[in-house]
């Protein structure tokens, strides 16, 4: 595996809400944001009314530009581009704004149509899921995009759905429903789709952390957090009842504040889109609009962020990327496919090979520690490609790989199966058996070779490297094997 091409590169989203500014490092297909803010301008406030861009978001606007622009100059970062979406595109003066912008930023604005929108949020979408299937819906403060992810190409569509768009009627519940039923049947996007739904927008993601907290679930990662209609009917209530219920409002302002005017909104317009639709259930989405105009940019094939994406957080060098290539190399024949784990051999093998390369990740940590925070480095990275279950496999063997018994803890066991466990167990135990035998050094791992014959765990090393067979590798190979229900036997020559 070579190291994979870096770059740096920022995008600036100028949305009927907010005026964000998102500076990525891009690694491969990894796309690491390592800088993000965001002014509340309000541009779309009273658009529906007036037809105008608000004059106080205009000048909230344009100050945030004038610091991106400062931001940008400072850190010599010519490598950006600029998007606004519907408020501008809407108003009758948004070509008067953007005229502004451009100056400000000394590079044209691009005003991306409803289609544009939802065809580059659902290409952010499959640059930060492994294989996704579905639609996406896109919300934003105007409007709604949908799009196919995963199956045929169709256009993409966008309707004025935003918590800005359906202020008239916000306070009457029964009204809102009303409306957001009748302009989601306009949609040819949902008419029959399947698969999941993955949610984008910043008013779903305070919505699943509200479902979080009321399920009190161990981790809080956005990314790959997924319901289901139930757990949303659930949440949307609490929503709803914080309009005219204290506690229930109060329960909601603590997870977000600002966005809880808007929560009830967010709330039946999912539930709403569910009913639609005859999806298996939500998944979220941190990644959207900005990561598929990046993608956009690049012209990119788009690849599984997996394996990048850990390099990427890490900080892997040459070395260390060849020795988790080596190490999953040497232990892959010591595990046969598990039918339950993660659906397809292929699957697990891609989330082994994951664990792999983090093999190394936390040689500079207090050996005291090291296997805690290896564990929660790898629970918690900003990495995509997985879902919780498999973020929390690869974690727990990393955990195992750095400490034999290694003990999570308790409020993260639930997050993986027992059939899980066992694997995370084995893996990082043969991970710790490859690491000591060759010193991290992936040319002796790969003259090395692990394999399972006739009940045994056989570690085969040549004649040059039989010094290499210490005490301590002696004693991994037997707990390794052990693991896996196998007798050890050292094979020299």
């Amino acid at each position: 595996m070579s190291f994979p091409s870096s770059h740096r590169a920022a995008i600036i989203d100028i949305g009927s809400n907010s005026v964000r500014l998102v500076i990525f490092d891009v690694l491969g297909s990894s796309i690491l944001p390592t800088f993000n803010e965001k002014v509340m301008a309000g541009l779309g406030e009273g658009l529906m009314n007036t037809g105008q861009l608000s004059e106080t978001g205009q000048v909230a606007a344009l100050a945030a530009l004038s610091r991106y622009r400062a931001i940008l100059k400072a850190l010599n970062l010519r490598n950006f581009s600029a998007v606004a979406t519907a408020a501008v595109r809407a108003a009758s003066d948004g070509d008067v704004f953007i005229r502004k912008a451009n100056r400000i930023l000394g590079r044209p604005v691009s005003i991306l149509s409803g289609e544009d929108e939802a065809r580059l949020s659902a290409l952010g979408v499959a640059a930060s899921f492994h294989d996704p299937h579905g639609v996406i819906g896109d919300l934003g403060g105007s409007s709604l995009e949908f799009k196919t992810v995963g199956g045929e190409d169709e256009k993409g569509e966008s309707l004025m759905l935003g918590p800005l768009s359906l202020g008239e009627v916000a306070g009457n519940v029964k009204e809102l429903r009303k409306a957001i039923k009748a302009e989601i049947k306009t949609s040819s996007v949902l008419r029959g789709a399947k698969g999941r739904f993955f949610a984008v927008g910043g008013a779903w993601r305070t919505f699943a952390k509200i479902n979080m907290e009321m399920e009190n679930y161990a981790l809080q990662v956005v990314q790959g957090y997924q319901m289901n209609a139930g757990q949303v009917a659930r949440a949307a209530k609490l929503c709803i009842d914080a309009l005219t219920t204290p506690a229930a409002r109060a329960q909601v302002e603590a997870v977000d504040k600002r966005r809880s005017r808007h929560m009830h909104i967010a709330a039946i317009l999912l539930e709403e889109v569910l009913e639609a639709g005859k999806f298996d259930g939500v998944t979220m989405s941190s990644s959207g609009l900005r990561e598929g105009v990046l993608t956009d940019l690049t012209g990119a094939a788009i690849a599984d962020p997996l394996l990048d994406g850990v390099i990427a957080f890490v900080r892997l060098d040459h070395t260390q990327i060849a020795f988790g290539q080596a190490l999953h190399d040497f232990i892959a024949p010591a595990f046969g496919p598990e039918a339950d784990l993660f659906g397809s051999p292929s699957a697990d093998l891609r989330i082994e090979r994951a664990a792999c390369m983090m093999a190394d990740s936390a040689g500079r940590f207090h050996p005291d520690h090291r296997a805690l925070l290896a564990y929660e480095q790898a629970l918690r990275a900003p990495y995509s490609g997985v879902t919780h279950a498999e973020r929390a496999m690869i974690a727990y063997a990393v955990g195992c790989r750095y400490q034999k018994d290694f003990k999570r803890p308790k409020e993260y066991v639930a997050l993986t199966s027992e059939t899980q466990d066992a694997r995370a167990q084995q893996l990082g135990s043969a991970m710790r058996l490859g690491a000591v035998f060759s010193g991290r050094s992936g040319p002796i791992l790969r003259r090395a070779r692990l394999s399972r014959e006739d009940g045994k765990l056989c570690l085969g090393v040549r004649r040059t490297d039989e010094a290499m067979v210490s005490e301590t590798v002696s004693k991994r190979l037997a707990q390794t094997a052990n693991a896996l229900r196998l007798q050890p036997e050292i094979r020299i020559g």
